[in-house]
């Protein structure tokens, strides 16, 4: 539990609590106040659109930003996302469908995914 003076705001409480609740949570980029390079910060703006219960590939993700071919580096902005479930990188899986490269784990992976498979829009 965060002490009081790591305590997170109560928005993200609030869309934390939502998005359990079963509810598609969008939230605006600027009040997540993202440190990146340009390159992660366009990957987590483009893993945002990526609708809950569904998934892209990395390689998806990369067409997506521009960058053709920079797959593995799409997982390096993954793996530096600093909001996981508001930046959903758990939609995006290996181009086999294999649910590869998420730190939470491959079976956290897949809850995440099938939660979201029954959220409804606010």
């Amino acid at each position: 539990m965060p002490t009081i003076e790591h305590a997170p705001p109560e928005w993200l409480r609030a869309a934390l609590d939502l998005y359990f609740g079963g509810h598609d949570v969008r939230v605006d980029a600027t009040a997540l106040d993202e440190r990146g390079t340009v390159f992660e910060r366009a990957v987590w703006a483009a893993l945002r659109g990526i609708p809950p219960g569904e998934t892209r590939a990395y390689a998806d993700v990369a067409a997506m930003v521009g960058r053709p071919g920079a797959a593995r580096a799409v997982g390096g902005a993954n793996a530096r996302n600093p909001i996981a479930l508001l930046t959903p990188c758990h939609r995006v899986i290996g181009r086999s469908g294999a649910l590869v490269g998420y730190g939470g784990g491959a079976w956290r992976k897949a809850w995440l995914l099938a939660h979201e498979g029954g959220q409804r829009s606010l």
